[in-house]
């Protein structure tokens, strides 16, 4: 409120001002769209610096326009979760909820920034402040139910996804994301139809398998773990190999 009222003033007592900034303003927008494409380029060839560098130059100057501003540090701070920097993307994305606080997508880059830094309860807030904004944001929404997981909240994770199931009947994740909850929680029976749910919608997520080999394992049911375990074997050998171990520790 302060910056716009002394433009205000200054528009008032010295109207050229006010044309220096409108003659600028177009400058501005040009020399951001030229950094964007420089910013792009030097991702795509793996000059993550370089990209990082030119998208914080956007968001200096382009002050004047919080939305492409926002955008640029919402851009620089995927970049830094790409590449593990955690801390410094969660600063970046903050930066851009400073200067558009309506974006859902840098709530929720937010929250998996501090997720990954184990701040659960802060990254939970974020997720539900996405959410807030974006009622039909699905990747927060899960967020939401995983953070809800890892706090060891299954209730009120369990209630996330079945909302998830119930909005998005198409969406894998939310299925076995619930069916681990329902394992976790001492309901591994009721999770089987979940996960053969989640496996049926999309039969090339490896994940799939192995956590409905883990509740099969969970019932001591051997010979379906096994089953899941062949169809593993084709989509992530390693990861059948870790499953394979698993199933060997339950066999008499």
């Amino acid at each position: 409120m302060q910056r716009l009222t002394r433009l205000l003033f200054s528009n008032l007592i010295v109207p050229c001002v006010c044309v220096t900034l409108a003659a600028q303003a177009p400058d501005a927008l040009k020399e951001a769209q030229r950094l964007t494409r420089v910013a792009q380029v030097a991702e795509q060839q793996g000059r993550y610096d370089d990209a990082i560098k030119a998208y914080e130059t956007i968001a200096v100057i382009a002050k004047g326009s919080p939305a492409i501003a926002s955008a640029a540090l919402l851009s620089a701070g995927n970049i830094y979760m790409g590449t593990g920097k955690f801390e410094k993307a969660a600063a970046l994305f903050r930066g851009a909820i400073s200067l558009d606080a309506n974006l859902a997508e840098s709530q929720n880059n937010l929250g998996e920034a501090l997720g990954e830094l184990k701040q659960y309860q802060l990254a939970l807030r974020a997720f539900q402040q996405a959410v807030a904004l974006d009622g039909s944001y699905v990747k927060a929404r899960y967020n939401m139910g995983v953070t809800y997981d890892r706090l060891g909240q299954m209730k009120y994770a369990e209630f996330v996804y079945r909302i998830l199931i119930r909005d998005h009947p198409d969406f894998p994740l939310a299925y076995d994301s619930l069916a681990v909850t329902l394992s976790k929680s001492g309901r591994a029976r009721e999770a089987i139809p979940f996960h053969q749910r989640a496996i049926s919608l999309n039969p090339k997520d490896p994940s799939f398998y192995y956590n409905s080999a883990i509740s099969y394992l969970m019932l001591g049911d051997v010979k379906n773990a096994q089953e899941q375990k062949v169809q593993l074997q084709a989509l992530d050998p390693v990861m059948a190999e870790h499953l394979a171990m698993m199933i060997a520790r339950r066999q008499p």
